[in-house]
């Protein structure tokens, strides 16, 4: 009988070791999925933040943009693209920036006089309207060029110019160059209903 209660005393230790243990198991198991939640939760919680800040500086970037567009909508715009461009034509001009012309445009393939006057034909074609200011933002030379200008060197034209209403021209120059980095702000540019036809495009 004495053999008998303690292996009865012995299982039931046994057992009682082993209920601990699992449920030592169960209890860590549990602490790992709720900090495995946790984790989710604050993943999820973060990507959702970030979703809304990106959402916040889209919408304030598009706010940006179209209190841009109303302001180049409502003010008068020839003698604007007028000095903007000439300003642009005597940077092209300029044999300082000759580089600019046969490596950027050119690609090396025309002698710097020659290029220097490829140019200067260019510039001597060139209408002050707005259907060929939309050719020179699209042209597949001379458009990049023309964007560095906008991009780099034309407000610090217009900084030290004696033209009227700058305040104007910055808001040109800064359509001109949303225009050059997404086209289709070209159709804010009003067109001519009968545009002159010409080679204004034609690389040779």
């Amino acid at each position: 009988m004495m053999n008998n209660y303690e292996n009865m005393e012995q299982f039931l230790q046994c057992q009682s070791h082993n209920d601990q243990n699992s449920s030592q198991y169960e209890y860590s198991q549990s602490l790992n999925d709720f900090i495995q939640q946790q984790e989710q939760q604050t993943c999820f919680i973060n990507n959702l933040e970030s979703e809304i800040s990106l959402t916040t500086v889209k919408s304030e970037e598009d706010q940006e943009m179209e209190n841009l567009l109303n302001t180049f909508d409502n003010i008068i715009k020839n003698n604007l693209n007028k000095n903007i461009i000439q300003a642009f034509f005597g940077f092209l001009l300029n044999k300082q920036n000759i580089d600019l012309i046969t490596d950027f445009a050119e690609k090396g393939a025309l002698a710097p006089s020659q290029a220097l006057k490829k140019a200067r034909n260019f510039c001597q074609r060139y209408n002050n309207n707005n259907n060929y200011l939309q050719k020179l933002i699209l042209h597949p030379l001379y458009g990049k060029i023309f964007e560095f200008y906008l991009t780099f060197e034309a407000q610090k034209w217009l900084s030290e110019s004696k033209v009227q209403q700058k305040d104007k021209h910055l808001i040109y120059i800064n359509f001109l160059k949303l225009s050059c980095a997404n086209k289709k702000y070209l159709n804010n540019l009003v067109k001519y209903n009968k545009p002159k036809k010409s080679k204004f495009n034609d690389r040779k």
